[in-house]
């Protein structure tokens, strides 16, 4: 009997775990969330029409022709139940994820209806369930949330594939997922600090393996000293910023474009590499850092040469984290975490981080922006509403300096 090749074996596997979320899904409260709100909501918002890594194809505008009365949003839109929120968007911030929805997940999947992109989000709070206020995120908190209420999160792609993406006028979510805005930051700069990139750097910064990392270097009376690959982008300029406030006081090597050397020093870089003046990075870290090694190196790229080769620049004691891992699939991932050295294993620590958004995590960050750890998110390019798919593009390009955001509600002012 002739076995199934891997390619088919994984097309399988795909097909039934894609059943298996369906059946968790129409039990779950976002299913109940989407009948109660999708099928009556009028208002303009962006949705994913086709699987393509092409956003001009992928995107469309959605137009119900139907002008929602902003003064009195709940005259067209459903009144939020139990403990969610109604928020009016001010801000989109997009990420690489939003670009693997449109070109991975296939239109086919039972649970995937209207995809709204843009798992980033900001805005005013119009309206609140009558639990949404002493929701377990914020119940005894100093300043309860309320209507008028800035707010900012992350969402789960669940919420993205049913309609419910920050590339919308209007965002029914739990009031657990949100965070307020800090009082001395604009919306769009909220929607990157306690988005993906804020959530995934605060995800990056607490790891256990950056805290081990710390500790032995100040346990032998160092100055812990860190490289962050990709040090220009939205995780990577708060990953600077974290690691060289007072509470860490870390040495900070920056790799990034020579163009964008200037801009992480202003953030804290000690060091810039420009690894467009190498042929191969890790060869010119073995050569430059042979003596003075890292103690913990974030990828914000997703190199696997990389880690490979860091016995070369990291302490023995130190780890490679790494916040990219879907282009390089499974198997170096596999190859990282269990292949033993005398094997053929590399000889140090390594993870690869995958954020699961949530409030929580968007309130500890903003913790984090209000004692002075992070004191700003830098922003590439603000793009209209009806410039989505540019946004998209340029997201594409993998040069942005800082977060992309689309303003989605022209009228705010900041």
């Amino acid at each position: 009997m002739s076995f199934l090749s891997f390619s088919a074996f994984t097309s399988l596997l795909t097909a039934c775990t894609a059943i298996l979320i369906a059946q968790l899904y129409t039990r779950s409260p976002l299913a109940v969330r989407h009948r109660n709100t999708a099928r009556s909501v009028k208002m303009k918002s962006w949705e994913v029409v086709k699987n393509s890594d092409k956003p001009s194809e992928a995107l469309r505008l959605k137009d119900d022709g139907v002008e929602t009365d902003h003064a009195n949003p709940l005259a067209t839109l459903p009144r939020p139940k139990g403990g969610d929120i109604t928020i009016k968007v001010s801000h989109a911030g997009l990420n690489p994820a939003d670009l693997a929805f449109m070109a991975n997940i296939p239109s086919w999947v039972p649970f995937r209806r209207r995809p709204t992109p843009a798992i980033d989000f900001a805005g005013t709070i119009v309206a609140m369930g009558p639990q949404a206020a002493s929701s377990k995120g914020h119940k005894g908190a100093a300043k309860p949330l309320a209507i008028g209420t800035r707010v900012a999160g992350c969402l789960t792609v669940p919420y993205v594939a049913t309609g419910h993406g920050g590339l919308t006028e209007y965002l029914t979510v739990p009031a657990d997922m949100v965070a307020r805005q800090p009082d001395n930051h604009t919306s769009v700069a909220s929607v990157g600090l306690l988005g993906c990139a804020g959530q995934t750097a605060h995800l990056c910064a607490t790891d256990s393996h950056a805290r081990d990392a710390f500790a032995a270097a100040t346990k032998e009376g160092r100055r812990p000293r860190v490289l962050i690959n990709g040090a220009s982008g939205g995780v990577g300029s708060l990953l600077i910023q974290i690691n060289k406030s007072k509470s860490r006081d870390a040495h900070v090597t920056a790799v990034c474009s020579g163009r964008n050397a200037k801009f992480v020093r202003a953030l804290g870089a000690d060091e810039v590499v420009d690894y467009t003046q190498h042929k191969s990075l890790p060869e010119y870290l073995a050569t430059a850092y042979a003596d003075n090694k890292f103690d913990l190196i974030y990828d914000c790229v997703g190199s696997q040469p990389l880690y490979l080769q860091s016995p070369s620049y990291l302490q023995p004691k130190g780890a490679v984290l790494c916040i990219v891992g879907g282009g390089q699939g499974s198997a170096p991932f596999v190859r990282n975490k269990l292949l033993p050295t005398f094997l053929g294993g590399t000889p140090r620590a390594y993870k690869l981080l995958a954020l699961f958004p949530s409030g929580e995590q968007a309130r500890a960050v903003a913790g984090m922006v209000e004692e002075g750890t992070i004191k700003e998110m830098p922003i590439d390019t603000v793009f209209p509403f009806e410039e989505a798919v540019a946004a998209y593009e340029k997201l594409a390009t993998k040069r942005s300096r800082g977060k992309i955001i689309v303003q989605v509600d022209p009228t705010v002012k900041e």
